[in-house]
């Protein structure tokens, strides 16, 4: 389970890596930038769907081999939550390779964004949100099943619960545009938990 989740933060970030500034600009900047970056574009999404998925795998094994009650009960629940809101992203993601694409050839080929693009991108952001926070609420259930456990390091427990309720409380405090809002972080707990699993 541990290098499942360490495996879901390093697929993420394959895809990541590849990011450009220049596509979180206005859509006038952003389309022609995504049209010509196609297949980079593809790439990027591509593995960070493989990332979110193979942190459910392994959130959802986390849950089962933790041999306390307790401790199981708080996993499963950090992975209902974390699989309601990675399951936004991922239609958000879907969205991205699609329907973007899409605009973005029709912002080359017409001159600009199809009509009610912007609405729909919106509307693709908050489910991106939704990823985010319960991401962060999830880290701070983890944090207490890994403090229920006798497995993992009782710091590793309390870092997740306080990590956790500040990046939730960051990201609403900044309207999720401020430094709690980048997708890395929905994976960061999730890996060291992996990492911890692995050097146990």
């Amino acid at each position: 389970m541990g290098g499942v989740l360490v495996g879901g933060l390093g697929i993420f970030l394959v895809g990541a890596g590849a990011w450009r500034l220049e596509y979180q600009r206005p859509p006038h900047e952003s389309l022609p930038a995504i049209h010509r970056d196609r297949r980079r574009w593809a790439w990027i999404h591509v593995w960070m769907v493989a990332g979110v998925l193979s942190t459910f795998a392994g959130l959802a094994g986390l849950a089962v081999i933790l041999e306390e009650p307790m401790a199981g009960v708080l996993a499963a629940m950090a992975a209902a939550v974390y699989v309601s809101g990675g399951i936004c992203w991922i239609a958000s993601l879907a969205f991205r390779l699609t329907v973007v694409a899409w605009a973005a050839e029709q912002a080359v080929t017409a001159g600009d964004a199809p009509p009610g693009f912007a609405a729909y991108d919106r509307w693709a952001g908050a489910l991106y949100g939704v990823h985010m926070l319960t991401a962060y609420v999830a880290s701070a259930v983890l944090g207490l099943a890994v403090l229920a456990s006798d497995v993992l390091p009782t710091w590793l427990g309390w870092t997740g619960v306080a990590w956790g309720l500040a990046f939730a409380s960051g990201l609403l405090a900044t309207r999720f545009a401020g430094p709690f809002n980048p997708p890395f972080w929905a994976h960061l707990y999730t890996g060291a938990l992996g990492v911890s699993i692995l050097l146990h």
